[in-house]
């Protein structure tokens, strides 16, 4: 059976087990910069405006219109990772040339270089409202960055593989309250005491540093396959990684790290992306991108960790050109319902 509508319809398939599953088209779908592929995207926080890695350059553009409205050039090679400060109005960058870059949105300048990274640039997160930055590389650190003084605070990890994905989360409870005297704080930073970085790692293991002490406080077994993604969903606590095969695993922050609670795997081909999106109840969901194109929405986090995993929802429109970044984005619902943008390889911006 199917229920069509302009952008989206319904399958139900009960010999291909498929119930009630949504597929969705893009609501919008635009190339920031022809005949070059998309390495990275962001959306600002208020939604108006993308950002896009195009090799060495980075597109910065109108979401309404998909039109590129500046370009930035100053990195030496490919562009890895870009990501709006909370103003909207000033843009992080990382490169393969192991070189992160802060731009004025509004006239393109570069004032700020960050140096000290000897391999590509992975990620990057902003603390606050931007005095302090991090960065992981594929050197195996994360160095936390002072803006106003272009220095280097502190670096953590030093693992011996690669880091291959960084996001920074508020420090859950379930971690314990940090005693002042552990904590290890530059005059410099800025509302860094109460948060944990967590990472992947190419030996397969996910780790958290504490922020505040500069300490890894935890680390899941290393499996040999590299870990591509991660995402964390307060809510519930738990941690959602993926890896160079297809493999997803749940953690749960406050028990045995030792083993996923829950592990799914769709296809051989890498994640490339998870996030969480409020889904058109407000509930937090799943979103997952692969190296084939494919996009998968989950059913709601609580409900697949009593329940097993559910896919409820299908994006479509990539025809095995691989997705390589994947943010949430603002939308007008009253439920707070999230969209998703996706860059992918073939040039576009895809929104759901």
């Amino acid at each position: 059976m199917l229920l069509m509508s302009i952008q989206a319809f319904k399958v139900d398939c009960k010999d291909m087990k498929l119930e009630n599953m949504m597929i969705y088209g893009p609501k919008t779908d635009f190339y920031p910069s022809k005949d070059k592929s998309i390495s990275c995207i962001d959306i600002s926080p208020n939604g108006n405006l993308f950002a896009a890695g195009n090799g060495s350059e980075i597109c910065v553009g109108s979401v309404v219109d998909g039109k590129s409205q500046k370009i930035f050039s100053g990195h030496l090679s490919d562009v890895t990772t870009v990501q709006f400060f909370p103003s909207n109005l000033v843009l992080l960058s990382g490169g393969a040339d192991f070189l992160l870059k802060i731009w004025s949105v509004l006239n393109g300048s570069n004032p700020v270089t960050l140096k000290g990274h000897t391999s590509a640039i992975t990620s990057t997160a902003i603390v606050s409202t931007g005095r302090n930055v991090l960065s992981s590389s594929r050197d195996g650190t994360v160095k936390l960055w002072n803006c106003g003084t272009s220095s280097t605070l502190a670096t953590m990890g030093h693992y011996d593989y690669p880091i291959n994905k960084m996001i920074l989360v508020d420090l859950p409870a379930s971690l314990g309250p940090t005693k002042q005297e552990d904590l290890v704080l530059d005059p410099l930073e800025i509302e860094t005491g109460d948060k944990l970085v967590i990472v992947a790692v190419g030996d397969g293991s996910i780790r958290g540093i504490h922020l505040g002490t500069k300490k890894e406080i935890f680390a899941t077994p290393a499996t040999g396959t590299p870990s591509t993604a991660v995402a964390y969903d307060p809510l519930t606590n738990s941690i959602i990684a993926g890896n160079e095969k297809g493999l997803l695993g749940l953690f749960a922050l406050d028990k045995d790290m030792s083993k996923p609670r829950l592990q799914w795997k769709r296809s051989g081909y890498a994640v490339t992306a998870i996030v969480t999106k409020l889904n058109e109840k407000g509930e937090a969901a799943l979103c997952i991108s692969n190296a084939d194109g494919a996009i998968y929405q989950t059913a709601p986090i609580q409900s697949i960790l009593s329940s097993g995993i559910k896919i409820e929802a299908e994006y479509t429109g990539n025809e095995l050109e691989p997705v390589y970044d994947m943010k949430t984005m603002v939308s007008e619902h009253p439920s707070g319902l999230q969209r998703i943008a996706c860059g992918v390889r073939d040039g576009s911006i895809k929104i759901y």
